[in-house]
């Protein structure tokens, strides 16, 4: 997640000032919504079972295919992990232009499984599909940002009777446009495939993090379920709180996954549950699968340094940039360090490649959902995506 400044100027005013809304949610009393949050566990719990178990039955088939075949090579197994970053999100898409025209090794791969936070999110289902069209078309959104992609509300867009401060309306017909009954009948048969697509998204009522399988909610659509409902949970995985709309789904208030997760690569997933404990219990003489992490940060690693004014905007401002970004650090020190773990007790082959935004970059000018700022960091990104050695995989 990036924070667009300008709203952050009046987020105390309107926190003080929200009872005054005239729209209220039907109240919850306070058993419900802890019934809410026991529900929301044990649904998370079986969404991390039925994850593991499809990626566990994926690896087993490549690996039998390799026997039949015989391919003198470890199975490989990867996932590519997206981040949040605003309109930074640019870098992502042209990081994934540019590695497509890799060989070897290196070369993008038909990821087993893709996740995305907030502008992750939005181009996930893309990576997701993975050929070259696809990925053209998330590069051409980000290079040409329509100027109503984001549209302030009006003078007075900070009044608490608003759901937020914009509204979003190029940014929803993009997706809308471009997420066609083609794409997602494809997503469908991809997840039919044993391949994942899942996305994080913040529960408000809850409190905590909610992981939606998109594949399956794209199988849901090929069912004759409603086509709108996976706009709502990209959308509502992208909703920056306060500066964009949330989204209600089931009934239950979304916004940005980047609050309680700016990278999803299953942090909470207990050690006994893990996919090597998993191999090695179902498979205990067969070779364990090689995994592959691969992490765009759509951002740069460290906040670049600055001189703060000595106003409450701007120091609220830069102090919430530094959480969100800190906090993102200590997921890829996680993932890292769960790595050598795993290394050191199962034997597992597992490697971590990230990459970012160079922190000593600048942007040409100022401003959120510039097309001068965006095409610049679809330009460092595809020049970095082309180039193996942009990948770091030392310890932040």
């Amino acid at each position: 997640m990036r924070l667009i400044c300008w709203p952050l100027s009046v987020v105390v005013m309107v926190g003080c000032l929200a009872g005054c809304s005239s729209e209220k949610r039907p109240v919850k009393t306070q058993q419900a919504l802890l019934e809410h949050r026991e529900a929301n566990a044990k649904s998370l719990a079986a969404l991390q079972t039925t994850y593991m178990d499809r990626l566990i039955a994926r690896a087993k088939a490549k690996q039998d295919e390799n026997i039949a075949k015989k391919i003198d090579q470890p199975t490989t197994i990867d996932l590519l992990v997206i981040s949040g970053g605003g309109d930074w999100g640019a870098f992502g898409a042209g990081f994934l232009k540019g590695w497509g025209t890799v060989t070897g090794d290196m070369a993008r791969p038909k990821f087993d499984a893709v996740t995305g936070v907030s502008t992750g999110a939005l181009i996930a289902p893309f990576a997701f599909l993975g050929d070259d069209p696809a990925i053209n078309m998330i590069e051409s959104i980000y290079r040409n940002p329509n100027k109503d992609w984001v549209k302030k509300r009006g003078t007075f867009y900070f009044m608490p009777h608003y759901e937020s401060f914009a509204t979003i309306p190029g940014l929803e017909r993009e997706l809308r446009d471009r997420m066609t009954d083609s794409m997602i009948h494809r997503m469908a048969a991809e997840h039919q495939a044993g391949r994942a697509l899942l996305v994080n998204t913040t529960d408000l009522d809850d409190g905590d993090m909610w992981v939606w399988d998109v594949g399956q909610e794209c199988q849901n659509v090929v069912n004759g379920g409603p086509r709108d409902r996976v706009m709502d949970i990209l959308l509502a995985s992208a909703g920056i709180p306060a500066a964009f709309p949330f989204r209600i789904i089931d009934g239950t208030m979304y916004v940005d996954g980047g609050i309680t997760g700016n990278i999803l690569y299953g942090g909470r997933t207990k050690e006994d549950q893990s996919f090597h404990a998993t191999w090695k219990r179902l498979y205990p003489d067969r070779p364990m699968p090689k995994i592959r992490y691969w992490v765009i940060f759509n951002n740069q690693i460290v906040p670049p340094p600055q001189v703060t004014e000595r106003n409450w905007p701007a120091v609220l401002s830069r102090a919430t940039v530094m959480g969100t970004r800190s906090a993102t650090l200590t997921s890829l020190r996680h993932l890292k360090t769960q790595a050598e773990l795993w290394k050191l007790k199962y034997g597992a082959d597992i490697e971590v490649r990230i990459a970012a935004v160079p922190d000593g970059w600048e942007p040409p000018v100022q401003g959120v959902f510039n097309k001068e700022v965006m095409n610049a960091l679809t330009d460092i990104g595809e020049k970095m995506g082309a180039d193996p050695k942009a990948w770091n995989t030392d310890p932040f």
